[in-house]
Protein backbone atom coordinates (compact mmCIF):
# COMPACT_ATOMS: atom_id res chain seq x y z
CA UNK A 1 0.00 0.00 0.00
CA UNK A 2 1.33 3.54 -0.90
CA UNK A 3 1.18 6.74 0.80
CA UNK A 4 -1.45 8.02 -1.03
CA UNK A 5 -3.55 4.57 -0.50
CA UNK A 6 -3.17 5.50 3.40
CA UNK A 7 -3.87 9.19 2.62
CA UNK A 8 -6.91 8.61 0.75
CA UNK A 9 -8.42 5.84 3.26
CA UNK A 10 -7.39 7.84 6.15
CA UNK A 11 -9.48 10.86 4.06
CA UNK A 12 -12.69 8.52 4.07
CA UNK A 13 -12.26 7.31 7.80
CA UNK A 14 -12.91 11.28 9.06
CA UNK A 15 -15.80 12.90 9.15
CA UNK A 16 -16.48 15.31 6.56
CA UNK A 17 -16.50 18.39 8.96
CA UNK A 18 -13.20 17.53 10.02
CA UNK A 19 -11.67 17.27 6.86
CA UNK A 20 -12.78 20.38 5.47
CA UNK A 21 -10.42 21.93 8.33
CA UNK A 22 -14.22 22.95 10.13
CA UNK A 23 -14.96 22.62 13.73
CA UNK A 24 -15.93 19.31 14.89
CA UNK A 25 -19.32 19.35 16.24
CA UNK A 26 -19.42 17.94 19.91
CA UNK A 27 -20.75 14.49 20.09
CA UNK A 28 -23.18 14.13 22.86
CA UNK A 29 -21.75 11.18 23.89
CA UNK A 30 -17.95 11.78 24.02
CA UNK A 31 -18.44 13.83 26.90
CA UNK A 32 -16.14 17.05 27.31
CA UNK A 33 -12.94 15.69 24.95
CA UNK A 34 -13.36 17.97 22.10
CA UNK A 35 -13.94 21.17 24.47
CA UNK A 36 -10.95 23.68 23.58
CA UNK A 37 -10.37 25.62 27.53
CA UNK A 38 -8.02 27.93 26.66
CA UNK A 39 -11.06 29.82 24.68
CA UNK A 40 -12.84 30.03 28.20
CA UNK A 41 -13.44 33.37 29.21
CA UNK A 42 -12.39 33.01 33.25
CA UNK A 43 -12.46 36.65 34.23
CA UNK A 44 -16.56 35.81 35.70
CA UNK A 45 -14.33 32.86 38.15
CA UNK A 46 -11.27 34.94 38.95
CA UNK A 47 -13.69 37.81 40.17
CA UNK A 48 -15.66 35.51 42.29
CA UNK A 49 -13.10 33.87 43.92
CA UNK A 50 -11.63 37.39 44.54
CA UNK A 51 -14.27 37.76 47.19
CA UNK A 52 -13.64 34.41 49.05
CA UNK A 53 -11.68 34.82 52.23
CA UNK A 54 -10.24 31.24 52.36
CA UNK A 55 -8.85 32.00 55.55
CA UNK A 56 -12.28 32.03 57.36
CA UNK A 57 -12.86 29.40 59.99
CA UNK A 58 -16.39 29.15 58.89
CA UNK A 59 -15.75 28.06 55.54
CA UNK A 60 -12.83 25.47 56.31
CA UNK A 61 -15.30 23.86 58.72
CA UNK A 62 -18.20 24.04 55.73
CA UNK A 63 -15.62 22.10 53.58
CA UNK A 64 -14.81 19.44 56.03
CA UNK A 65 -18.51 18.76 57.01
CA UNK A 66 -19.55 18.48 53.35
CA UNK A 67 -16.48 16.01 52.44
CA UNK A 68 -16.98 14.03 56.06
CA UNK A 69 -20.65 13.54 55.53
CA UNK A 70 -20.96 11.03 52.43
CA UNK A 71 -17.85 9.66 52.99
CA UNK A 72 -18.75 8.26 57.07
CA UNK A 73 -22.31 7.30 55.66
CA UNK A 74 -20.33 4.95 53.31
CA UNK A 75 -17.71 4.05 55.28
CA UNK A 76 -20.20 3.02 58.40
CA UNK A 77 -22.73 1.50 55.82
CA UNK A 78 -19.89 -0.97 54.23
CA UNK A 79 -19.35 -1.43 57.72
CA UNK A 80 -22.07 -2.67 58.76
CA UNK A 81 -23.21 -4.35 55.42
CA UNK A 82 -20.06 -6.46 55.93
CA UNK A 83 -19.93 -7.11 60.08
CA UNK A 84 -23.39 -6.33 61.01
CA UNK A 85 -21.79 -4.67 63.94
CA UNK A 86 -23.89 -1.80 64.32
CA UNK A 87 -27.11 -4.68 63.91
CA UNK A 88 -25.39 -5.88 67.37
CA UNK A 89 -24.74 -2.77 69.07
CA UNK A 90 -28.29 -1.63 68.49
CA UNK A 91 -29.82 -5.00 69.32
CA UNK A 92 -31.59 -5.74 65.70
CA UNK A 93 -31.07 -4.19 61.88
CA UNK A 94 -33.77 -1.96 62.11
CA UNK A 95 -33.39 0.08 65.37
CA UNK A 96 -29.57 0.06 63.78
CA UNK A 97 -30.91 0.99 60.76
CA UNK A 98 -33.19 3.99 62.34
CA UNK A 99 -30.43 4.93 64.38
CA UNK A 100 -27.82 5.07 61.46
CA UNK A 101 -30.88 7.56 59.21
CA UNK A 102 -30.86 9.62 62.99
CA UNK A 103 -27.00 10.09 62.92
CA UNK A 104 -27.07 11.11 58.98
CA UNK A 105 -29.98 13.31 59.21
CA UNK A 106 -28.31 15.00 62.40
CA UNK A 107 -25.06 15.36 60.15
CA UNK A 108 -27.07 16.95 57.19
CA UNK A 109 -28.56 19.89 59.84
CA UNK A 110 -25.13 20.27 61.18
CA UNK A 111 -23.95 20.65 57.61
CA UNK A 112 -26.87 22.49 56.78
CA UNK A 113 -26.56 24.93 59.98
CA UNK A 114 -22.30 25.68 58.63
CA UNK A 115 -23.39 26.48 55.19
CA UNK A 116 -26.06 28.94 56.16
CA UNK A 117 -23.74 31.24 57.85
CA UNK A 118 -21.98 33.00 54.76
CA UNK A 119 -25.15 33.23 52.95
CA UNK A 120 -25.63 36.89 54.01
CA UNK A 121 -22.17 36.98 52.49
CA UNK A 122 -23.25 36.40 48.57
CA UNK A 123 -25.89 39.60 48.96
CA UNK A 124 -22.80 41.71 49.58
CA UNK A 125 -20.43 40.03 46.82
CA UNK A 126 -23.25 40.62 44.34
CA UNK A 127 -23.92 44.18 45.66
CA UNK A 128 -27.86 43.45 46.11
CA UNK A 129 -28.55 44.79 49.51
CA UNK A 130 -32.36 44.30 49.64
CA UNK A 131 -34.08 41.63 52.21
CA UNK A 132 -36.36 39.73 49.81
CA UNK A 133 -32.85 39.31 47.41
CA UNK A 134 -31.40 37.76 51.01
CA UNK A 135 -34.09 35.87 51.79
CA UNK A 136 -34.08 33.81 48.01
CA UNK A 137 -30.35 32.60 49.51
CA UNK A 138 -32.69 30.45 52.53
Amino acid sequence: MSDSDGAAAERETRPAAEQNNQPVPLDCCGGLNNVDYSKMDLVPIEEFIRHINFHDLNLSIAVIAIIFNPLFWNVVARWEHRTRGLSRLFGGPYVACCGLGLVIILLNVFRTLLNASPLPLISVIIRLQGDEVTQCFY
